[in-house]
């Protein structure tokens, strides 16, 4: 609960109070309800012709009701005020912590995990709050006034205590079996959210190899687990309600039971019809002592989901993010736009082997810097760990001539325009997609968008769509072909203006004279950036500065086209299954 309270403001804390005084006004008046009672029965039993008794008990039980339920609305709106508060600022710092996740704390979680923390969770915590608060205040309050005016009558009290006691130990019981049924619930869902992802973003593979059987038959296996599950913990929560309708009708019982005993064994009949009444009333008194009873039972059934909702969104928040930020944000005098690998190994988290090996290189401003190798030799990785998306093992990688782990992530991202290997679009505009990621805080103007886009390739297409640069872009970009993505994501890397460039395999869907353009725009227009490229093609990286061929996580050769095609089998291999034998040499 400490978690919750931290998110309290000075504003929530108020309404709190006022919450309590309005939730004390409601049980005090709802428990004038039956004081009310004593003046109905003595006349209906005295007999008399005077009704006028009757009607101003009526009257004041009709006005203790209204004001009664005016004050509900007023405490249940306070709490309610507190407790979306509460959930709005948790969903806040969930989604900043998710923010500042690297890649490695996101595949600790999963993808549907987080997702099912940000909102399923999230909602089995709010009502907890609202309804909780209303019963732990509520419930203590109601018995308090109902002991006080049930003092001195032993065996009436005894009954609402007997009752009270068998609720709460068959509530008790019924929760503990509930937890751990509630803990792997939660856990399917987020299989359920991952399968159900899984198929809606491979959509296009599932129909094309007629996958629907097998996502279907791991889609069911997963539903009747969390099906059996589900009924496995409702089983038990759901047995608190017979079991409550028992004990309230068996106090009901009890009450009128032994008031019946108690008036057929006294001879005076005043006496008869002072225990009448008092039996009446302190029905009225037991019965609502009972539901304050089963207020906090209701709870009681909020809690295990509670408990491990917030649990699991406790270790979003609690988490240690591994790529810590540094201070820096500039590099060292005389190193604008270098780029240096100085014996970098790298390994991921629970990985066996490196994943890179002792990898060591440099290039300065302005030049050209190919990656090129087979599947898996690294390449992805290495990109990965000058944007910092991973931390090196050992060893340094140096931008600017400063460690990377020295810099601010905002100054050092600020300085470099990235494009994914899989390209990816905001759901928005085109204009929202180009100008996404501001450099220096800064947005760009309508022309430089438009400049950028015609460096990427992407000008032709946009303004022959309906509204151009203001056309709608669905999410994730499924309105547009792989290769317009592709093209889109490359003006926004432009837009940036960076000082270095990063292209991951980002011409894969480009046709050779789109791609060959695009090359010759980026040297026109980007001569003064550091450009890395990660290719397949030999005939789109030989004219670079610097070439690394890469296998099994190694530089296996560098230098220029020339120089690999003489010195580096692995790159010599490459080339003699693109080029023709002339061309190789």
């Amino acid at each position: 609960m400490k978690k919750i309270i931290s998110y309290m403001k000075s504003l929530e804390w108020a309404y709190l109070i006022i919450f309590l005084l309005f939730v004390y006004l409601q049980v005090a008046l709802s428990l004038k309800i039956p004081e009310c009672m004593t003046a109905i029965t003595d006349q209906l039993q005295n007999g008399g012709t005077d009704w006028t008794p009757v009607i101003v008990a009526t009257a004041k039980m009709l006005l203790f009701t209204v004001c009664s339920i005016g004050t509900a609305v007023v405490s249940g709106y306070c709490i309610s005020y507190v407790s979306a508060s509460i959930i709005m600022r948790m969903r806040r710092d969930v989604f900043r912590k998710l923010m500042s996740f690297g890649l490695a704390e996101i595949r600790s979680f999963s993808t549907s995990s987080l997702i099912t923390r940000c909102t399923s969770d999230m909602e089995q915590v709010r009502p907890f709050i609202r309804v909780g608060a209303q019963a732990l205040v509520q419930c203590p309050l109601t018995l308090i006034i109902v002991a006080s005016k049930m003092r001195g009558n032993e065996v009436w009290m005894g009954s609402v205590i007997v009752a009270g006691i068998f609720l709460f130990v068959t509530t008790f019981i019924l929760f503990s079996l509930s937890l751990s049924k509630t803990s792997r619930l939660q856990g399917l869902i987020d299989q359920i959210n991952r399968i159900t992802k899984e198929h809606l973003t491979g959509m296009r593979v599932v129909h094309a190899y007629n996958g629907y059987a097998l996502q279907a038959e791991q889609f069911a296996a997963v539903n009747d687990d969390l099906a059996d599950t589900g009924i496995s913990a409702n089983r038990f929560t759901g047995a608190i309600s017979p079991f409550f309708s028992f004990g309230m009708n068996g106090l009901t019982l009890a009450i009128y039971a032994f008031g019946s005993m108690m008036i057929y064994q006294l001879e005076d009949p005043a006496g008869k019809q002072i225990m009448f009444s008092q039996m009446v009333v302190f029905a009225s008194y037991a019965l609502q002592a009972f539901t304050a009873f089963a207020a906090i039972i209701i709870v009681i059934i909020m809690l295990p989901r509670f408990i491990i909702s917030l649990r699991r969104i406790t270790e979003v928040l609690d988490t240690e993010v591994s790529i810590r930020d540094g201070e820096a944000r500039e590099g060292i005098g005389g190193n604008v736009g270098k780029l240096e690998f100085r014996n970098v190994s790298f390994s991921y988290p629970g990985a066996s082997e490196s994943a890179l090996k002792d990898i060591s290189f440099s290039i300065e401003k302005g030049q050209t810097l190919a990656i090129i190798g087979p599947t898996g030799s690294g390449k992805t990785t290495l990109m990965n760990l000058i944007l910092r998306f991973y931390d090196v093992s050992t060893g340094a990688v140096l931008v600017d001539g400063r460690d990377v782990r020295d810099y601010n992530l905002w100054a050092l991202r600020d300085k470099i325009g990235y494009v994914p290997q899989k390209s990816f679009l905001f759901s928005g505009t085109i204009e929202s997609n180009i100008d996404y990621g501001y450099k220096s805080g800064l947005s760009n103007s309508l022309e430089e968008i438009r400049k950028a886009a015609e460096i990427g390739q992407s000008k032709d297409f946009i303004e022959k769509k309906t509204g151009t640069y203001q056309a709608r872009v669905e999410e994730g970009g499924s309105n547009f072909s792989g290769g317009q993505r592709q093209r889109l994501t490359i003006s926004r890397a432009v837009c940036r203006d960076p000082e270095f460039y990063l292209f991951d395999d980002s011409f894969s869907a480009l046709d050779f004279k789109t791609d060959a353009v695009l090359r010759k725009k980026l040297r026109e227009n980007a001569k003064d950036s550091t450009q890395i490229i990660v290719g397949q093609r030999i005939g789109s990286i030989m004219n670079a500065d610097l070439i690394l061929c890469m296998e099994g996580g190694k530089i296996v050769g560098q230098g220029r086209h020339e120089e690999l095609l003489e010195n580096c089998a692995v790159y010599r291999e490459i080339a003699q299954s693109q080029l023709s034998q002339s061309e190789v040499g």
